[in-house]
């Protein structure tokens, strides 16, 4: 709420908390602004309708032979060259997490919804931005009907962008396996050069579950760099070679453990990290090079949640490092061999693992439904 200041809230609420946020343009050869201020209405859905403007390109109309759902974005290109023109957008819907707005002029209706309280139009407060940017004069009360035309409105809007059925998190709806993930899971191959996999893509194939990494490079004697690295100063993995040898390095939360795997020789190699999920949060590694065993590090700290917060890189550990003993010695370490691909392929779930778990509240509560 601090760094929020002088907004209201935070994120994931729909007061000015959870939705002002700051855009930084800088076009020098495109904009003749400098050091300018905008206060006109935009949002995030605006960005590309005036990136595109901006290159003179048409947004598309088909892919894959099939119509594309027209953007709900407008540019602000108008407003980026002339600090007095009018807005382009003068109102958008909000929802998330059951918290609702709708902006308008100026105006704004927005809700505090609380788990597993009905959606009510009691909820809706009103506050009049262009005068009151902090929301601190509630003036719903005072003005029932504006109230009433700005849900009127929201409803309309959020039928259109299939925001319903309204879902608190916290119901029946959170329990349930939508599938989205499932493409995620099926097995990745990466080649050297590849931008950092995003992050979450990345979670998908190692959180709570076991996991198998598959390195092919053709070795000669000298080459060393990173291999792959997932994550960063605050937690994660890596697997380099250094010095003629393999090496793992498992950053548990700031804990770096080490694990030694052998010397290379010339030729053709197949490295495979081998991380089974035995339950309570824990990894046991075993590392294999041609199918010859070569470490082995049971009780490791499984990465959950924001870590690792950084995407799988191959080749390199870009930005924040997993290792600062490596970054001081070799900054992002780039591999220096032939390292052909690095294959990741999801295991199974952990025993005691949130999907099971989930999946058994979920029957549990379908019997009552």
């Amino acid at each position: 709420m601090a760094c929020n200041t002088p907004f209201r809230l935070y994120k994931y609420t729909m007061f000015n908390g959870g939705q002002q946020a700051p855009l930084i343009v800088s076009w020098p050869r495109g904009l003749s602004a400098r050091g300018e201020v905008r206060n006109q209405y935009a949002h995030i859905s605006d960005v590309l309708p005036t990136l595109l403007d901006l290159a003179g390109v048409a947004p598309p109309t088909h892919r894959n032979g099939e119509r594309v759902k027209p953007m709900t974005g407008r540019t602000i290109v108008p407003t980026l060259r002339d600090a007095h023109a009018r807005p382009t957008r003068t109102e958008q819907m909000f929802e998330t997490g059951g918290h609702r707005a709708y902006y308008r002029d100026g105006w704004e209706i927005v809700t505090l919804h609380r788990p597993y309280a009905p959606f009510t139009d009691e909820e809706w407060e009103l506050y009049h931005l262009a005068e009151d940017p902090t929301e601190l004069d509630n003036l719903a009360e005072r003005l029932p009907d504006r109230v009433r035309e700005l849900a009127d409105a929201w409803e309309l809007a959020a039928w259109a962008g299939e925001v319903f059925p309204l879902d608190d998190g916290f119901g029946l709806a959170a329990m349930r396996d939508r599938g989205y993930d499932e493409a995620f899971t099926k097995p990745v191959t990466i080649v050297p050069g590849t931008p950092t996999l995003e992050r979450w893509r990345s979670a998908v194939m190692v959180q709570f579950r076991s996991f198998t990494i598959t390195v092919r490079l053709d070795y000669r004697v000298g080459d060393q760099g990173v291999l792959v690295a997932h994550g960063d100063q605050g937690g994660g993995y890596v697997l380099y070679i250094e010095d003629n040898e393999l090496w793992y390095v498992h950053n548990d939360y700031g804990n770096p453990v080490l694990v030694r795997a052998g010397r290379l020789s010339d030729g053709e190699h197949e490295i495979v990290a081998d991380f089974t999920a035995p339950g309570e949060r824990q990894w046991d590694l075993i590392v294999r090079v041609d199918g010859e065993e070569r470490a082995r590090q049971p009780g490791l700290t499984m990465l959950l949640v924001l870590s690792p917060l950084q995407g799988i890189d191959v080749g390199i550990d870009r930005r924040s490092p997993v290792s600062w003993e490596i970054y001081t010695r070799h900054g992002a370490f780039p591999y220096t061999g032939a390292l052909e691909s690095v294959t990741y392929t999801a295991g199974a779930y952990a025993p005691d693992a949130y999907q099971p778990y989930l999946q058994e509240r979920l029957e549990a509560m379908l019997q009552f439904e």
